[in-house]
């Protein structure tokens, strides 16, 4: 089976009327949000995407235009809006004659028990099964596909909220990864969207060598959007990255859920978290707010507990890891000039900062006499719409144009499956 798949972020009106400077450049009429949308409804009819991972979703837009389009348009769609006073979120929408939903889970990044995750981005993760269609019948069929969608933090500064979103992204993934394992399925991988970051600088390094070492790492080399070295001082990274209470080990999974303990080998009791992880949580940040109505007593009710104790999860260590393998469809080079591919453009910045990753189809070989083969889940790419250079953008106006409705590119991607791939631990 083939299918296809386009991640976009369509810049949402309310961002783009809140920093007019960042288009300038642009004529008023391509601005306008009824044209950019009739330009973003043919784009996506024109390549008919089997999966759409849209980013920078305007709600009110959504509800009131772009659902009712996308549903005539054969699609399913879910909805995530940013949380705070944010308009704009993520939308993931699957065509019904492809795909069946098994089960789809909105995140939200901001946690209130903890300052490191302060900002209000968000992601959809939704695990799907290919369907084929036989006259009028339709069977659910092959291995499960889990398709991601997220557009983390823009500050370039904040390198380690980004990485403790994509560690939230991440472990839901690894979640739905060992839901099917227990079912004895494989499952294969889609993450899209709007990082936030420039190829091969640490955050993407993190996601495609399923690794990476932060200590004393500067956070604004995280992603790599600007070049801060020539500042004096500046925010670096130390263990532990993030506290215990969000619940997510150093290898980017769940710690306290049942279905997380028993992939790892543990037996599973009565009880659904362990005495090992609640302790942990006895220094939780939320612990540290004081009830309004509380009278100060000096040396009684204005002491705090003593945190130079075990806070964190003994495990936290250097390094992050995660055990999903993953690579990026683009490989940011253009092909015949070998510039730098862009998937962004505004008055002040070109950039490559979305991405298409999957779980590309590994063939191990079991017996050299015999050719037997142990095939992994995965999938094949087969094409992606190519990029354009800055310079090319540039002569064309910039971005928005009358070409392409906003200030990203579409990264569009066809996959192959193999409906019948071999389970876990199946020879073929």
């Amino acid at each position: 089976m083939d299918f296809t798949v386009m991640s976009y972020n369509i810049l949402a009106q309310d961002l783009l009327e809140a920093h007019p400077e960042l288009y300038a450049h642009c004529p008023p009429e391509v601005l306008d949000w009824n044209y950019r949308r009739h330009i973003l409804l043919e784009e996506i009819l024109k390549w008919t995407p089997d999966i759409l991972c849209l980013q920078e979703v305007q709600e009110n837009h959504y509800h009131e235009q772009l659902h009712p389009a996308l549903s005539e348009m054969g699609y399913k769609c879910v909805y995530k809006r940013r949380t705070g006073t944010k308009t704009d979120g993520c939308a993931t929408c699957y065509r019904s004659s492809s795909f069946s939903e098994i089960s789809v889970t909105p995140l939200e990044f901001f946690r209130p028990e903890t300052t490191l995750l302060d900002r209000h981005n968000v992601g959809i993760v939704s695990l799907l099964r290919p369907v084929l269609m036989r006259g009028s019948d339709v069977k659910a069929t092959g291995p499960p596909l889990c398709v991601a969608n997220t557009h983390l933090l823009f500050n370039p500064r904040r390198g380690e909220v980004k990485l403790a979103q994509l560690a939230i992204m991440l472990a839901e993934i690894d979640r739905a990864v060992q839901s099917c394992k227990a079912e004895g399925e494989n499952c294969n991988l889609i993450l899209c969207g709007d990082f936030n970051s420039v190829p091969h600088m640490p955050l993407y390094q993190l996601i495609t060598s399923g690794k990476l070492y932060f200590q004393g790492l500067p956070a604004w080399m995280v992603s790599g959007q600007d070049d801060l070295s020539h500042r004096a001082h500046c925010s670096r990274l130390f263990s532990p990255l993030w506290p215990a209470c969000l619940g997510i080990s150093d290898d980017c999974q769940y710690m306290s859920r049942q279905d997380t303990r028993k992939s790892h080998g543990q037996k599973a009791g009565k009880r659904r978290y362990s005495h090992e992880f609640l302790l942990q949580l006895r220094f939780c940040p939320a612990t540290f707010v004081r009830p309004l109505d509380l009278e100060l007593i000096p040396g009684v009710t204005d002491n705090r507990p003593d945190t130079s104790t075990e806070t964190y999860d003994k495990r936290f260590r250097q390094t992050i890891h995660h055990r999903l393998d993953l690579e990026s469809v683009y490989k940011h080079i253009l092909p015949v000039s070998g510039g730098p591919e862009v998937t962004t453009l505004h008055s002040e910045v070109g950039a490559a900062v979305d991405y298409i990753f999957y779980s590309p189809r590994r063939v191990f070989t079991s017996h050299q006499k015999t050719g037997v083969h142990y095939v992994r889940e995965g999938l094949t790419l087969i094409g992606s719409l190519s990029l354009l250079s800055e310079d090319v953008l540039w002569s064309m106006g910039g971005l928005p144009n009358n070409k392409f409705p906003s200030d990203h590119l579409s990264l569009v991607a066809k996959f192959r499956v193999d409906l019948n791939a071999a389970r876990p631990g199946q020879l073929r």
